[in-house]
């Protein structure tokens, strides 16, 4: 057995004694285990990010607060982990805003087409009043948010062509996440969208039950879906940031200096993520282009302008009323 597979095992172990515990372990001695699985791969930059957060809580308390990371989705789906944090069984876990759709119709305004003017204009949202009210938009779900991660643009990926435009989506299976205002953008631009969770994906791909997904770069390449889809699109179509949250008993249980350590550490994450994405970001692609994928550029027009009737339906809404301040910010 390897260090790797030990070291997953005795994970394992320690979060299914976690798990009957019911959300953060106070021990005798005064020490905090906060719990935090999520899906994606060690490689991936928001799991670096999620495993400085971890060392800056451990760094900040003097030991006193541990948070175990389980990484790569051996512990469940996105959906499956969110719905434990809502409940208190799981302390914390990462989640992208898609997914979040199921627990508020709040989380639909991150999930509209061509909403962020570019990258600048996105973090000055996140950073800023609109980001930090939205960062809590499932509270009553039980669901405390802790900071935004860069999740960058998504575009598609196919097995068969690139996609010049909405045109060449007509019919073809996409995999989305479990959200329906995913659900609805694919229907849009004419394919048929497909839930399908991502740890199946690869397999899904390369058996031709989906003709393709869409998803951001680092995912891109750290799935390894790029060797089953190797033709990827440029049309950034939705730019869906990743949250931290924390199940709202955990967050009610800890005390204002234990918050004010879990609020410093995000801070730091978050700040090491956005530069990290950056670089790793180019330094993926490189490596794609290298091994074979055709990556292309179209002209976005015709896209922007397909998807453009999905805000029709959000009139007069909350969610319409969060575009209008998002598109306000300067």
């Amino acid at each position: 057995m390897t260090n790797s597979n030990l070291s997953t095992l005795l994970s394992v172990g320690l979060l299914t004694g976690l798990l009957f515990a019911s959300g953060c372990d106070g021990g005798a001695d005064g020490k905090v285990t906060l719990s935090l699985p999520h899906v994606l791969p060690s490689e991936h930059p928001v799991s670096k990010a999620i495993l400085k957060f971890a060392e800056e809580v451990a760094t900040r308390s003097e030991g006193k607060i541990v948070v175990k990371v389980f990484d790569g989705g051996t512990l469940g789906s996105e959906q499956e982990l969110v719905d434990n944090v809502s409940s208190g069984t799981n302390d914390m876990t990462k989640v992208s805003t898609a997914v979040l759709e199921t627990k508020t119709e709040l989380a639909k305004v991150y999930s509209l087409p061509y909403l962020f003017r570019d990258g600048e204009h996105m973090w000055k949202v996140l950073d800023g009043d609109v980001g930090k009210e939205l960062l809590d938009m499932a509270v009553d779900k039980g669901l405390k948010g802790i900071c935004y991660f860069d999740s960058g643009t998504r575009s598609f990926y196919t097995k068969a062509k690139n996609l010049d435009s909405p045109a060449d989506l007509s019919g073809l299976k996409i995999r989305v996440q479990k959200s329906e205002a995913m659900e609805n953008l694919m229907a849009t631009l004419g394919a048929l969208p497909q839930q399908i969770s991502y740890g199946e994906l690869f397999t899904a791909m390369d058996t031709g039950v989906v003709d393709g997904a869409e998803n951001n770069i680092p995912s891109y390449y750290t799935s390894s879906h790029y060797k089953v889809a190797n033709h990827y699109t440029f049309d950034e179509h939705v730019a869906v940031p990743d949250i931290l949250v924390m199940s709202l008993e955990t967050w009610d249980r800890l005390d204002d200096g234990q918050r004010k350590i879990v609020l410093e550490a995000a801070e730091v994450a978050k700040n090491f993520q956005r530069e990290l994405w950056a670089k790793v970001r180019q330094e993926y692609i490189a490596k794609m282009e290298a091994a074979g994928v055709k990556f292309t550029r179209p002209d976005k027009t015709s896209f922007v302008e397909k998807t453009a009737k999905i805000y029709d339906t959000f009139k007069g809404s909350k969610v319409m009323q969060y575009v209008d301040r998002i598109r306000a910010v300067k």
